[in-house]
């Protein structure tokens, strides 16, 4: 039952938003905008810190080779370690300045959960060539940017910004272009964003159904497993009643 969980495509998406919850607790501890003293601190933390066990356990006890899992997911392990009671238990605080340690140890875990979401953005970004198309959007925006800036004496913060709302074809108007190099920038820039974000959307579309269908073979790969074992079994049943 539990196999058939972590193996569920929907459980990869959970996992990613409990991750991304949790980077915003730990953010939002160290920046002073919740107190790690309060009930509501407590609870959620140790709520996502409950559910990344369950997570890690599951996959080290279904895990083929134990210690490859175990080297190939050490930050997952590092997210999962409970520092306060192993800091507390080990009286680090009386070794070195404890508030210094302790925003380390957070820093550590911030780290640690984030790399869960690294390792699916390096996924989607290697999906069809993303990155690329990325890249392009990025250069296109810095150039159209620098040329607007010198050309119509804008600010480079303005030019910048007029650079990203004219290639998302958003249009504010409050920067209208003058010149005729600037206008042919703009139009440059409409037509790579016309183009580019329809191909964002379709790469990310078919990143989320390859996972979805990815998942699906694996679960018809591990129930034609199971037959086969169970095919085995019979045959030999079946060979020792013949001997019989």
């Amino acid at each position: 039952m539990i196999k058939k969980i972590i193996n569920d495509s929907r459980y990869e998406v959970a996992m990613i938003v409990m991750a991304v919850l949790y980077v915003l607790l730990i953010v939002s501890e160290m920046l002073a905008l919740v107190s790690a003293q309060s009930l509501f601190y407590h609870i959620f933390d140790t709520m996502l810190w409950a559910i990344f066990v369950f997570d890690y356990s599951s996959n080290l006890y279904y895990a083929d080779n134990k210690g490859r899992y175990i080297r190939n997911n050490l930050l997952d392990l590092i997210a999962i370690l409970p520092f306060v009671q192993l800091a507390a238990f080990f009286r680090i605080g009386r070794i070195a300045r404890f508030a210094k340690l302790f925003g380390l140890l957070k820093f550590t875990r911030l780290v640690a959960v984030s790399s869960k979401l690294w390792d699916i953005l390096r996924k989607l970004m290697n999906t069809s060539g993303l990155y690329k198309i990325l890249v392009l959007n990025f250069v296109a925006v810095m150039i159209a940017s620098g040329v607007l800036s010198v050309v119509e004496k804008q600010s480079l913060l303005n030019s910048l910004w007029w650079s990203i709302v004219t290639m998302t074809t958003v249009g504010y108007g409050d920067i209208v272009p003058q010149t005729a190099i600037a206008k042919a920038i703009a139009i440059v820039l409409m037509l790579i964003g016309i183009l580019t974000f329809g191909m964002v959307t379709a790469i990310i579309t078919r990143f989320f159904v390859d996972s979805e269908r990815d998942a699906k073979i694996d679960e018809l790969t591990l129930k034609i497993e199971a037959q086969n074992l169970l095919l085995e079994r019979l045959e030999a049943k079946i060979d020792d009643l013949s001997r019989q």
